[in-house]
């Protein structure tokens, strides 16, 4: 996954576990994954919703804290999650 990609996916990810209680096409290993890579690659990331997440939370590996989502996420996880089915 290239470094552009980490936040739509991390935010898409947080919002079908967190809210809509629907599995992720995406598994716990590779979740934490990817908070870890956000971490790391913090400051070179640029992305118009970053700021929806707070650094330190990646740590724990965790979205649960985002309580608003643009519509185009949810849309768009919605679409990811029923692409798996």
């Amino acid at each position: 996954m290239r470094t552009g990609q980490l936040v739509p996916y991390f935010l898409m990810a947080s919002y079908l576990y967190y809210n809509i209680n629907i599995e992720s096409p995406m598994s716990d290993e590779e979740y934490d994954v990817l908070c870890k890579r956000l971490y790391d690659e913090w400051d070179e990331i640029e992305h118009p919703h970053k700021h929806l997440i707070e650094r330190d939370s990646l740590k724990s590996g965790t979205g649960f804290y985002i309580n608003k989502y643009p519509t185009m996420v949810m849309g768009a996880a919605l679409n990811w999650a029923n692409s798996y089915k």
